[in-house]
């Protein structure tokens, strides 16, 4: 993908009305990173701002059973929930998948960018992934 044309929020920005996480391409190799570094991991050139697909599939998955220790503040009551690996195409990104049960994701998964909310400023420093519309359930 390319630089965002909107302002970065947090690790979302925009484009034409969709949601996307924002990372780093490498000017060198065209590595991709998730979230944004200034220098390349692989071969330590410059980077600049990619806007990641919006989209991708489920490429691993597990359910967190055991309630996550503090400084974690969650709600009161414990339930577990689905973490992934989302495919994004030029990257692999850590996430929560909701939106259905958290033992009815399937490896191979449609899923879509859903940022969680807005700090004061208007930045978004969380997110998720939810399955596409039209998706295997």
């Amino acid at each position: 993908m390319s630089t965002p044309a909107a302002p970065v929020r947090g690790l979302i920005t925009s484009i034409d009305g969709d949601d996307h996480l924002v990372g780093s391409r490498c000017t060198s190799c065209d590595t991709h990173v998730f979230p944004t570094q200034a220098t390349c991991p692989r071969c330590g050139a410059a980077t600049v701002d990619a806007a990641l697909p919006a989209t991708g599939f489920v490429w691993s998955a597990t359910v967190q059973r055991n309630e996550p220790k503090p400084p974690y503040v969650g709600p009161a009551e414990f339930e577990p929930f689905a973490v992934a690996y989302v495919d994004l195409g030029p990257v692999r990104v850590e996430s929560r998948l909701e939106g259905r049960a958290a033992d009815a994701w399937h490896i191979g998964d449609p899923v879509r960018l859903a940022p969680g909310e807005a700090d004061a400023n208007g930045d978004v420093w969380s997110y998720r992934f939810v399955p596409t519309r039209g998706g295997a359930s």
